[in-house]
């Protein structure tokens, strides 16, 4: 990045690389450097780089038809990909509503859940309660139910107040309890929190099935997910799976609700299901909630968006699916990632390393200052944003979560989220460097942590 480049980015004080290149799950800089994309971008590259056929799909596409507005035409990628997609997606969902991205998807299930509601001749119902150190997107519907204080913070003033329930989060349960004597206390807090807000004004709950921002990997006990599908039941509020990272064979399946056996009401999903070679995501729609929407809603209703249904972005999506199914990516996705699980567990024994966390290929490593009190490096952040550095400079790019995962202040975690196309010797390759620069970090931030510099309270 040249600081003089008219291009606004929201981090100017950092000096970003140049990339100009890609090519299976590697990166390539303008000077020449070479790097592994160890995180997909942002847990988007999940196809790898420079796969000719998406591009050609895409390229014919475009020559063929552009784009077309759909609130006045259908398109035949469109059509195609909503096929695709309802088959991909667990038993039962029947529609699929497609946006430009993850951001737009979140709001168009807020829409939908209301809609379900006002259906039901319950106008008083519009809050969609989410969890506290959640990602769920950056517009302000979606920001409304993310539950990272720092990312919130500036935005307050603008932000609907939707209510917050307790993490997911063995390692720190914020009810100090341990599993399975604490009988997942923070699934039954949706029904205390319910009742709390009043049962009348409530339309939906969403949860990522696996954290893949906040607290990398981080993922609830078995009975999590059929707690909260019981307590939607019984409310009747739509329960709404954020797939937007975890979908399309993140974790080892086509979607990670399915771990769980629960099936949502809908399914928001986006990233993976173009791979990154177009902006696009989606909503999956059940149905029995199509049933209500279809009966009450008889002439339609407005969801918005311009680019909603783009021909090349949904040509894209099926060159995407067509991809992942003929080379049985989803399948390929569980068997890394159980080589990813086993390898990162040769890191556990450092002094830095408090939690391993993950399934398929998505996991996460929390360092924290002590082993035995678990507590935070400080500043919050400094030590993840440090091995991040240290990799990066050995040819390997990782995600950093959010620096406010453990109590609202401080945290340090890193993602690891390799492409579904990497072989056992670049995972192999992955952990080798990923092991030099937390080592490489290690040396530096103890020493501060010694002097008083880096530790925090527990």
């Amino acid at each position: 990045m040249r600081r003089q480049d008219p291009v606004f980015l929201t981090d100017w004080t950092k000096d970003l690389p140049t990339v100009v290149r890609g090519e299976g799950i590697y990166l390539f800089a303008e000077d020449g450097t070479k790097y592994i994309d160890a995180a997909s971008g942002v847990k988007v590259a999940s196809l790898g780089h420079g796969v000719k056929e998406i591009v050609d799909a895409m390229a014919a596409q475009a020559q063929r038809l552009a784009f077309a507005y759909t609130g006045a035409f259908q398109n035949l990628p469109q059509i195609e990909l909503g096929k695709r997609l309802v088959r991909f997606a667990p038993a039962g969902f029947v529609k699929a509503y497609f946006t430009s991205g993850g951001s737009e998807a979140v709001e168009v299930a807020i829409k939908l859940a209301r809609q379900y509601q006002l259906a039901k001749d319950r106008p008083s119902r519009y809050k969609v309660v989410s969890r506290w150190n959640s990602y769920h997107g950056a517009t302000l519907g979606a920001m409304s139910l993310t539950g990272q204080p720092r990312r919130r913070q500036d935005y307050l003033p603008l932000l609907i107040d939707f209510p917050h329930i307790l993490p997911v989060y063995c390692y720190r349960c914020p009810l100090g309890k341990s599993y399975p004597a604490c009988a997942v206390a923070c699934a039954h807090d949706l029904e205390r929190t319910i009742r709390l807000e009043g049962e009348a004004s409530i339309s939906g709950f969403i949860a990522e099935p696996v954290l893949g921002s906040s607290g990398n990997g981080l993922s609830g006990p078995p009975e999590y997910f059929p707690i909260l599908r019981d307590t939607c039941d019984r409310f009747d509020i739509l329960l709404i799976a954020d797939e937007v990272i975890t979908g399309v064979g993140r974790t080892g399946r086509n979607f990670a609700i399915e771990h769980w056996g629960v099936t949502p009401d809908l399914i928001v999903t986006g990233k993976g299901l173009s791979g990154g070679y177009s902006p696009l995501g989606a909503v999956l729609i059940h149905q029995r909630v199509w049933e209500v929407l279809e009966r009450e809603h008889r002439e339609g209703m407005f969801l918005g968006y311009t680019y909603s249904g783009n021909p090349v972005a949904c040509a894209t999506g099926v060159a995407a699916l067509d991809y992942i199914e003929r080379h049985d990516l989803v399948g390929r996705a569980a068997a890394r990632g159980d080589q990813l699980g086993r390898r990162l567990q040769s890191l556990a024994g450092r002094a830095t390393v408090g939690e391993i966390r993950g399934k398929g290929l998505l996991w996460g490593i929390e360092f924290v200052a002590d082993k035995v009190t678990r507590a935070p490096f400080r500043p919050p952040g400094a030590f993840a944003n440090a091995v991040a550095r240290e990799a990066l400079r050995r040819g390997l790019y990782l995600n950093v979560g959010s620096s406010d995962s453990v109590d609202g202040a401080y945290g340090d975690n890193i993602g690891l989220a390799p492409p579904l196309v990497t072989s056992a010797e670049e995972i192999d390759l992955i952990i080798e460097i990923l092991g030099d620069a937390i080592a490489a970090a290690e040396a530096t931030m103890l020493h501060r942590q010694r002097e008083g510099l880096t530790h925090a309270p527990a």
